[in-house]
């Protein structure tokens, strides 16, 4: 198989790929072999040794693919040779090949392609955490969704439309509102102003007849984080997502019991121990969805395999709006 091998963590072009033997599923595995690859940026902060948790050396990057299962190691149930699946895994999705435990697995539906699949399960998966799970939304509702413009902000936009939810997206740019708005957002704030925490609670305020949204799906952190918070109505709830900006925020907890208020985290990757079952339906659902045309990736880019490097350059100069993939043969 021909893979990225991160041998000493390091710069982008630092590593290479590699022809490796092809591996055989362990216990309770599945081999794909992969047609698409979605690339994400935590992937970049993988590659250097950056990420919250760092895999022993030498390992393979990656982490969401899509292909077609060659073979099943023993115990597994749920796939057999031949079945087109979705992957996300914590390491080895940067290959043609690639042996994900079945848990990490999901089934493709009858008309999503490749391509889609892998740009879709990381971010949508996120964003159905934050919109599902954790803020349990109900059509008829208003949400404020921060970073609106990146992966996660557009895939939560999209979830909160097909829910029945007004969504107001607050971004950065013009470009990034009109992306935010392609997406369903029904109104976008723009920061790019002089006093962003103003502008932000008066232009909710004034959307939502003063009475403020009910949830903040919050991707930013550092003063995002406070100049939102306070935009919340009666009972609203802050969903946490991320830090993009790279500052960890802190709640005043006497405005959270003034207000009436929640903070709510909302992680991805420990749902896969304690709430499986879930993130299965999810998927099942943002593919149905998708089939429906109410989400769809953005999909700025595709390039080939050994074409990595440049679908990172595209992500680490801020030239992405949506999802770089890459397609495998």
């Amino acid at each position: 198989m021909r893979a990225l091998v991160v041998e000493e963590f390091g710069p982008i072009d630092s590593h290479k790929f590699q022809d490796l033997r092809d591996p055989k599923p362990a216990e309770g595995e599945v081999l794909i072999d992969v047609k698409a690859i979605g690339l994400n940026f935590p992937d970049v902060l993988m590659l250097q040794g950056k990420y919250q948790k760092r895999p022993a050396l030498p390992f393979v990057p990656g982490r969401d693919a899509s292909g077609i299962v060659r073979s099943v190691g023993k115990g597994v149930t749920r796939f057999k040779a031949g079945d087109r699946v979705i992957c996300q895994v914590f390491t080895g999705a940067f290959s043609d090949t690639v042996s994900a435990p079945e848990k990490r697995c999901f089934k493709m539906l009858d008309g999503v392609d490749f391509e889609s699949a892998a740009a879709m399960v990381t971010v949508f998966n996120t964003a159905y955490v934050a919109v599902h799970m954790r803020a349990k939304v109900a059509a008829g509702q208003t949400a404020a969704v921060t970073g609106a413009a990146g992966g996660v902000g557009l895939a939560a936009i999209q979830l909160l439309k097909a829910a029945g939810v007004k969504a107001i997206a607050i971004v950065s740019s013009q470009e990034k509102a009109d992306l935010a708005l392609a997406n369903g957002a029904d109104r976008v704030i723009l920061t790019n102003v002089a006093d962003p925490k103003e502008k932000i609670f008066t232009e909710i305020m004034a959307a939502t007849n003063d009475e403020g949204v009910d949830f903040v799906f919050e991707t930013v952190g550092g003063d995002m984080f406070a100049d939102t918070l306070r935009t919340l109505g009666f009972d609203g709830k802050m969903i946490v997502i991320g830090f993009a900006g790279g500052v960890i925020p802190s709640a005043k907890t006497n405005y959270l019991l003034y207000k009436n208020l929640s903070v709510i985290g909302a992680p991805l990757d420990i749902q896969f121990d304690h709430e499986y079952d879930k993130i299965v339906r999810g998927v099942e659902l943002v593919q149905d969805l998708y089939l429906k045309g109410q989400v769809k990736p953005n999909i700025m880019k595709a390039l080939p395999l050994e074409k990595l490097a440049e679908a990172f350059a595209l992500i680490t100069g801020r030239e992405v709006k949506g999802k770089v993939i890459l397609k495998v043969g």
